[in-house]
């Protein structure tokens, strides 16, 4: 009997630890880009043109960077693509990174523009679990930003069980303070640049990048999302980055993915051919 009663008790603790570490797990964030940004520390992303290699997948699954900004805007726009790359991200990742080293967040840089009826392209984009959010190009108004926010939120999200989302927090961050998803507004237009204050105010941007505008521009606009409270993105390399994070960048891309092993290569070809002569 008593030793019926000690299997019993040990199995009610057993039940009572797990019991607590869902409980903890429940209240963690999905999103670990959000959570990471929340606690004001700078995330190092790439923008990753090549997605349909596999083997772009593996390197940057396996790599250090905290999210990728997977592009559809210059690519083949094709979802089935997309969803191959991401499961490969997460898979190598999986399997090749260390444990407490999670997969990078991965973005979509959408093909639509924001002036355009994106709702088809978002909800699938988000269907692609564990997509953590959108990246807009030619936001061009308050207007073009709530529609987008707008597709966000209505989207047929149902893949994000991937994520482990509730139905609850499928919203944009920070328009709800506990929303899993993350929405960047890109300004790259005289028009845009005109109205970067109201697309700075618009409720549901996450992140704002200013890109092919002046550099003036470019630090009004940061001094703008500053004042709000919203997150600056920018480009940087090893030799400006700690410049621009001082300044005020929280989210810093390193480039694209093809470029950097374009660079790679063309230097260590070159430093051969001068060995070799």
């Amino acid at each position: 009997m008593r030793l019926r009663n000690s299997v019993f008790l040990g199995y009610l603790v057993t039940l009572l630890l797990v019991g607590s570490t869902v409980q903890i797990s429940a209240n963690e964030r999905s999103n670990r880009l959000i959570a990471k940004l929340e606690s004001g520390k700078p995330v190092i992303g790439v923008l990753a043109g090549a997605i349909a290699a596999p083997r772009i997948a593996k390197v940057l699954g396996t790599s250090d960077l905290d999210f990728i900004l997977a592009d559809l805007e210059h690519e083949v726009h094709d979802f089935g693509m997309l969803r191959q790359f991401v499961l490969g991200v997460n898979d190598f990742s999986r399997r090749y990174r260390r444990e407490e080293s999670p997969a990078p967040s991965v973005l979509v840089k959408l093909g639509h523009r924001a002036g355009w009826d994106a709702r088809y392209e978002v909800a699938e984009a988000l269907k692609v679990a564990p997509i953590v959010g959108v990246c807009v190009p030619f936001v061009e108004s308050r207007a073009d930003l709530e529609k987008i926010i707008s597709a966000v939120r209505h989207a047929e999200t149902t893949a994000l069980a991937g994520m482990n989302v509730p139905k609850k927090v499928r919203e944009p961050w920070p328009l709800d303070p506990k929303g899993e998803l993350f929405v960047v507004a890109m300004i790259e237009s005289e028009e845009g640049v005109l109205h970067a204050q109201e697309i700075v105010e618009t409720p549901g941007a996450g992140a704002i990048w200013a890109v092919h505008v002046s550099d003036e521009e470019s630090a009004r606009i940061l001094k703008m999302c500053e004042e709000k409270g919203i997150i600056a993105l920018t480009e940087a390399n090893t030799e400006d980055v700690k410049a621009k994070v001082d300044a005020g960048y929280q989210m810093v891309l390193v480039g694209w993915d093809f470029q950097l092993l374009e660079k790679e290569l063309r230097e260590n070809i070159q430093k051969m051919r001068t060995v070799l002569k």
